[in-house]
This record gives C-alpha cells, structure tokens and sequence, in this order.
C-alpha cells in the first residue's frame, strides 16, 4: 500500500538554497530536457518561475521551471523534472496542479514534448490534451506534441461554439462514432456517415468532447493521426467547466457501480464532459453505454442514442415541427402545412367549384403540383376542429415583388365573410414580412365573398387575377408619389400605381385628413408622414388587447380569444368619453395602442401596435352596445362600469381597423424619451407627427 507522501510546493528566487539542486537535476536530464544554460536558471528564478517539491526534511524531490507569456496570456511549462527515486509519488501532478491554480487568470498551460519520449500518459493524466504537433528545432527534426490544460476562460472560440449550441440542437458524438467517419467499416460508417447529410445540418450541431484527441494522439501512423486531427478541426469542440466535470466524473462513477457496468476512463470523460456542458445528445456505438443509457438520462437528463436512433428522432420532430397546427390570430381555429398527397382526394372533393362547373380532375392536378412541390408552394388547411375544413389556401413568392395565391377557398358558412376578410390580410401581411411589395390573387374560381371582400381591400383587377400594392414605408406624400411611380415602371400590371402617385401630388394632399388616410388604407401598411392626420396614443389593458388585435398576448392564453372576433379586421374599444386627448366624434386618424403592465402577460407596458381610427361615437351604454355589438367583446355590463352603472352618462366608442402588431414594441421609458415627458398613459395622448414617425419607425423596422 503505497502512502501518500507530505510535500510543500514553494517558489524559489534567485536566494533560495534549493537552486543549486534545481540546476543539477537540470543537467542530469538535459537529454530529454535540452541544454539549459544557467544563467536561463538564474534568470526563471529571479522572476520567481521555478517550483520545488519539499518533502518534511526540505528535500528538494523535484521542479517545474515555466515562464509567463504575456502577450497570448498563456503560461508555458520549460521543465519539469522529478528526482528517479522520487518518480511515480504524484510530485508531477502536485507541481502541475499547484502552478494551475496560482495562475487561473491565464488562459491555460501549454508546453511541446518529443513524442518519441513516449510522455502521452503521463501528460493525459497530468489534464494536458493534445491538440497539435509540429517538427522540432533539432538536425532531425523529430516531432513534438503540443499540449494544453485550459483554465476555462471565456474565448472567441469557446463564445462561438456557445452560440452554436444555443441556436442548434448539440449532439456529442463519441469516439466510436467519430472513427466511422473516416472508417472502414461498411456498415458502422454508413450510419454514422448519416449525421453529415445535409437536411441535418441547419438544426444540428455535432459536437466532440478533448478526449478525441487524446485517442487520436495514441495513433503511430503520422498521416493517419494528422488527417484525423485535421476532421476533428471542423466540428464544434465541447466547452465545459473542470469543477462540473469533476461533479459529473463522481456521479457517473456511481451510477456505473450501480448498474455493474464498466467502461474505460476516456468514455467516461466523455461522458462527463458532455453532462458537465448539459449536451441534450451523446450518439456511440457502444454496447455498454448504450445499456446503461436509461440510467444515465434518469440521473442526468442526457440522452444518450445511436446516430441512427438521433437521425429517425429527429426526422420525426423536424416533421412534427413543421406541421403542427399554429393557432390563427390566437383563436382556437388552426393553421395547418398539407404535405400528403394522400390529401388531394378529400380536399379537392372538399372544396371542388361545382356552380362554376370546375373540373374535379382539373383541380386535382393543380392541387397535387402545389404539394408535391413545397420548395416552391406553401399550401395550408384551415381547420376549426379535426373534421371541421373552413379553408384551403395556397400562396407562392416565386415571382419578384410579389406573393401569389393560386388557391383561396373558404367554405359557406358562419364565419365565412369574417375568415375570407382575415386570410385577405393574412396574405398581405405575409407579403409585407417577405419585403414584397403586391399581393396578387390568381385563383380562378373566387366565390362572391371572396371577390367583395377583394374589392373592398383595394384589389385592382388585371388580366389573371387582383393586384393589391401594399408598401412598408414611412415617408412623405411626395416620396411615396416618386416610390408608386418607380414601382408603375416595373411592370404594365403595376400601372395603378400611377393614379395613386397623382393623387398624391394633389395640392394641400397633407391636409386632406379622409383622402391621405383612404390612400393608407389602400397602401397598408404604408403611412404619410406629413399628413395632418390625428394620432393619438391610446392605453389598453392586457385583456381587451389580447381579444380585441394582439394574437402575441392571446397565444400565451391557453384559451385564446373568441374566435368571431378575433378574426375581424374590423373593431370597437370602449372608453370614458372624457381626458380624451382630442377624442370626439368625426375625428378619423391613427391609433398607436399602448398595452398597460400586467404580470399575467409577457410584453406588456409596452406600445405594440398601430390601428386606423375609422369612427368616434359618443352616446348612452345601451346605445352604443346595441350599435356595435357585433364588433366588441364588451357586454353591456362591461359598460356599465365604465359609466359607474350610470344608464344615462355618456361613453365613447372607438372604431378601429387593419390593426399591424409591431415587431419591435416600444417600452414606456423609451416612450418617454421619445416623448420628451414625464407620463404615466393612463389616458389618451395626441402626439405629433414627427413623434409618430419615431415611433412608428421604430417599432416596424427589422
């Protein structure tokens, strides 16, 4: 039983006694350690850079001579040399490990040994990896390993593969995966050969732990061990912490005595490695710790598979990702993706034009070219519950400047008119995200909703189908004539634009409240900043926002918002007809809504959205619920409190439309700041146009 030996690990100056031993070991071993002249000793020892190892006696049993390189801020170990009768006690490690922690604020130790020492177990126990080699100074030239024990400090390096693992789902493949890659085993190498197919690449990250290159440091072959250093080059080397490492390094060891299973120390450091950086994913090959992989997730929520089970896994929740329903505009009705051609039966029977005599194979062709072609289609099903089909639309962004909808077909019913008007603006929108500037429907059989609702929108009609300009910008009347014109010059299609631009060079343009806010309506979302429009910001609480337009507030409520309603363009607040900010009936403009802070919600306190402010009615709580009971989710005892349960006080109602929700909210200090004023917007504030056009800006802009 060897006994552990009592050793203090000093600096030595220039004075020490202890030098005159430290040279003369040094001389012993200039074989391997090279010539070192003495004054090099003197010198180390004048800048305090030579360890000792004393026993109780003051025995000087060995040292580590290192030097500090300032300008990569690394340390770099010169010698370490322990007397023969001394070697094998730890006296290595102890120097080693006592240089590592008085020198943490370095990036790391590093040194270059002859790999014909055959060192490489005793420099992989001493925390060193080997990371490169290159030809030594020496006549022969022979090759030295370039070694490093890491101090753990944030690099450009380790911060880019943190922001890789952040943005992708990380994998760490093990040795036994990492050697098929270049393999020669058939079999091993074609599944694991898989992990590199391109549709993984832009949600995966592989991933490997420094064990990797320890193992490959053990091959004899020079060209073999390079080329397998040069394919560890390209994957994303695992950053981890020592003291998790070492955590993880005592669990696992006993969860392997738990289950009786064992494994070598280097698939042990991996797998330590790979908890200790909380990888989701460790792919192998190996029999034995795929046995103990229900164990390990248990105890460590690391899932540890082989590529083959990753790959189907993965498919499975790429597939499920990609066509899951998504809730539209927060309500309990769906959007979801058509990908099966076993589809086309059902949905073309579905939804075949029989009143304008539409051929069912016809339909079915067209149909079954969009989806099987979905790099070019997007094709979608609107559904109101499993067996409930509303609609079946499709759209493509083939075609410059524009988003296409070759199919758009919603069936008869309750919320035909409203879910038609919905997926019109739907398309816009989707237009307006892409920098699109039209939005043409070609689809060949519109039902009559469909074509009022399309004339109500502003579609101008050309030969195969209805053209809608609809511009994301924030300019003046005259740069958004010059705009409209440039656009008119793109193609004949596009020569309704013209009589837009004239319009808006028409004198006193700006100050013609109704024309310049019929020209935004048309252009949506596009806005005149010099016109003389009312702008007023209105605050909304949380809840009314969430049913009344904000679809980002009602997707945190696991109920949504009431279907009907949620779907209208087309809306009315209520609120006290007094502290108005110049809120009186006739007044037609803009509303930028301000969502008050509730801790239910994510995102509010904020300015999230701007409304077209269609009509202001001032008149009795029944009155007013009775005249827009259909665009409201108020009760008429939500009135009621707004007028303390007053029948006869007078309340206001807002009606409002083609609400756009900001991609960037503004919070209410910015507002503030923008604002040049203390406030806490309680109540509604009329602001100015170059105010607007900050906000506005601000919010809309990538």
């Amino acid at each position: 039983m060897t006994q552990e030996i009592q050793l203090q690990i000093e600096t030595i100056d220039e004075k020490s006694l202890h030098l005159r031993t430290v040279k003369a070991l040094g001389r012993a071993d200039a074989k391997t350690l090279g010539h070192f002249p003495e004054g090099a000793f003197d010198q180390h020892a004048l800048s305090r850079q030579i360890l000792v190892a004393l026993t109780p006696e003051k025995k000087c049993t060995g040292y580590l001579l290192y030097r500090k390189v300032r300008r990569h801020n690394i340390i770099v170990i010169v010698h370490l040399c322990i007397e023969p009768s001394w070697r094998g006690n730890g006296i290595a490690r102890k120097l080693v490990n006592y240089l590592s922690q008085n020198t943490q604020d370095f990036y790391g130790i590093k040194l270059k040994c002859r790999r014909d020492y055959g060192l490489e177990k005793m420099w992989s126990h001493l925390d060193f990896v080997p990371l490169a080699e290159k030809p030594g100074r020496s006549k022969d030239g022979k090759l030295l390993t370039v070694w490093w024990r890491d101090h753990d400090h944030p690099t450009l390096f380790s911060t880019v593969a943190t922001q890789k693992l952040e943005s992708k789902l990380c994998a760490v493949i093990d040795t036994s995966v990492f050697f098929d890659l270049q393999g020669d085993e058939a079999r091993s190498k074609a599944e694991s050969d898989s992990l590199l197919a391109d549709w993984l690449q832009p949600d995966l990250e592989l991933c490997i732990t420094n064990e990797i290159f320890k193992v490959i440091n053990t091959i004899e072959d020079s060209k073999q061990r390079n080329g397998k250093r040069q394919l560890a080059d390209t994957f994303t080397q695992l950053p981890y912490n020592q003291k998790d490492f070492q955590t993880a390094c005592r669990a696992l060891t006993k969860v392997l005595l738990s289950t009786q299973v064992t494994i070598n120390k280097s698939d042990l450091s991996q797998l330590a490695i790979a908890i200790a950086s909380d990888a989701p994913f460790f792919l192998t090959r190996n029999s034995q710790i795929l046995a103990i992989a229900d164990a390990i997730n248990e105890e460590f929520n690391l899932s540890i598979l082989s590529p083959t089970s990753l790959i189907v896994k993965l498919d499975y929740l790429h597939e499920y990702i990609n066509y899951q329903p998504v809730r539209l505009a927060g309500t309990g009705i769906t959007r979801q993706v058509v990908h099966k051609l076993d589809q086309v039966p059902f949905l073309s029977q579905t939804f075949l034009v029989d009143a304008k005599k539409e051929k069912l194979s016809d339909f079915q062709g067209r149909l079954g070219y969009i989806i099987a072609n979905p790099d070019k289609f997007k094709c979608y099903i609107i559904l109101q519950s499993e067996n409930n089909t509303l609609a079946l639309i499709a759209y493509h962004t083939q075609k410059n400047h524009e988003l296409n909808v070759p199919i758009f077909r919603v069936r008869s019913g309750s919320l035909e008119e409203t879910l038609a008007r919905h997926l019109i603006f739907w398309f816009i929108s989707l237009s307006v995200s892409d920098n699109l500037q039209f939005t043409r429907i070609t689809e060949p059989y519109l039902n009559q909703t469909i074509l009022s609702a399309i004339q109500d929108d502003a579609f101008f009609q050309v030969k195969d189908g209805y053209l809608n300009a609809n511009l994301a910008v924030a300019v003046t009347a005259t740069e958004l004539s010059d705009y409209l014109t440039n656009l008119a010059n793109r193609s004949q299609d596009y020569n309704f634009c013209l009589k837009i631009a004239e319009t808006l060079k028409t004198d006193n343009l700006t100050k013609a409240v109704k024309t310049t806010l019929d020209v935004e309506r048309i252009l949506w979302p596009a806005k005149i900043i010099d016109a003389e429009l009312p702008t007023i910001i209105i605050p909304i609480q949380a809840e009314w926002a969430k049913e009344l337009f904000d679809e980002d507030l009602a997707n945190q409520y696991l109920l949504g918002s009431k279907t009907d309603l949620a779907l209208k363009r087309e809306l009315v607040y209520y609120r006290s007809h007094r502290a108005n900010g110049g809120l009186k009936p006739g007044v037609v403009g803009r509303i930028i809504w301000y969502v008050s802070y509730n801790k239910k919600y994510c995102g509010t306190g904020q300015v999230r959205a701007c409304s077209r402010l269609d009509e202001v009615v001032v008149n009795k709580p029944k009155n007013l619920h009775q005249q827009f009971r259909r665009l409201g989710v108020y009760e008429l005892k939500d009135l009621m409190k707004l007028t303390k349960n007053d029948p006869d006080k007078n309340m206001m109602a807002l009606r409002f439309s083609d609400t756009e929700l900001f991609k960037n909210p503004i919070d209410l200090a910015e507002i503030k700041e923008i604002l040049g004023k203390r406030l806490t917007l309680q109540s509604p504030l009329r602001i100015s146009q170059e105010q607007f056009t900050i906000i506005y800006r601000e919010g809309t802009q990538n």
